[in-house]
């Protein structure tokens, strides 16, 4: 274990960590990841049980590697700002990065260190690295659950705004046809009446995986609104005519019957058409004038899908 001595730039860590004996049973118990490396070649020169179980390298494998050896390249930048940051006030973070695996996987860190120097006077660094694999996955869970329509799993309308506004900004550059199209449910409230909310909740979901299958565009966007509203976003299209032809194959594709749990449901879906830049060139205006149209299709039985007309 490196020796520490009293000096003004680790008086804090020593203080803490007062004898060698304790702070030796401290780094090796700790569940906390903490490593020691030389602050001039960046080679590890002690680690603790906790890195060793996170990269999944033996001790002595380990201690062969120098800090840059795990550390993905992308990093490059932040780890420059870390020895700036060091050199200025002896410390650095707690800052979040990623550190490789023995087997290439990479995983999630926070890291922070301190300055000291042992008792040869050598420059050293006290690493402190916390595996957030756990934290990062629920953060995830987080975001997707503020983006997701949790029934579905399509955008919910959050997303669906900020990709609606995305789309648009992309169209006005590229001077594209974006279409929004929204889609109302025909007879779904009779399923729920009839079968139970379990059966209309299995239905929405099937239907949104029709719908998907006829949108699969990477730059689309298949979104629910809640209830038994979705909206589509097309955007970089050639023509209007593109936007109707998609929208009569998705009323063809939710005509054909359900089955689900043995039921034999049969529903369909009235679409509405708003064109950019014809319709309106912004998210309010588009999601008015789209709303409208699919009024007037569900309104008249001649007609399954609608483009607005002012």
């Amino acid at each position: 274990m490196t020796k520490l001595i009293d000096s003004p730039d680790n008086a804090l860590a020593l203080k803490l960590l007062r004898s060698e004996k304790i702070f030796s049973t401290l780094f090796q118990l700790s569940p906390v990841g903490m490593a020691v490396v030389d602050a001039n070649t960046g080679k590890f020169l002690e680690v603790n049980d906790s890195i060793l179980k996170s990269t999944g390298y033996a001790k002595q494998e380990f201690i062969n590697l120098s800090y840059w050896d795990i550390t993905p390249r992308e990093y490059e930048a932040q780890e420059q700002q870390q020895l700036k940051d060091l050199e200025a006030t002896g410390r650095f973070g707690p800052n979040q990065k990623e550190y490789i695996r023995k087997d290439g996987t990479k995983y999630p860190i926070s890291i922070s260190g301190v300055a000291l120097t042992d008792i040869d006077g050598k420059q050293v660094v006290l690493g402190i690295i916390e595996d957030i694999t756990k934290q990062k996955a629920y953060e995830h869970k987080l975001e997707h659950f503020a983006l997701y329509d949790p029934l579905t799993n399509l955008p919910n309308r959050r997303l669906l705004s900020e990709n609606l506004q995305k789309s648009l900004a992309q169209c006005k550059r590229d001077r594209k046809l974006l279409a929004l199209l929204m889609l109302d449910l025909d007879k779904f409230k009779p399923v729920n009446d009839t079968f139970g909310h379990c059966i209309g909740d299995k239905l929405l979901i099937e239907i949104a995986q029709r719908i998907k299958g006829i949108v699969h565009r990477e730059v689309d966007t298949v979104a629910r609104l809640g209830g038994d509203e979705f909206v589509i976003i097309l955007p970089q299209i050639s023509q209007t005519e593109d936007a109707i032809k998609l929208a009569e194959k998705i009323c063809n594709a939710l005509n054909q019957p359900f089955c689900i749990e043995k039921n034999n449901i049969t529903i369909s879906a009235s679409i509405g058409i708003a064109m950019f830049p014809a319709h309106g060139n912004n998210e309010k205006t588009l999601m008015k004038n789209a709303d409208s149209a699919m009024y007037k299709a569900k309104n008249n039985p001649e007609y399954s899908f609608m483009l607005f007309e002012d």
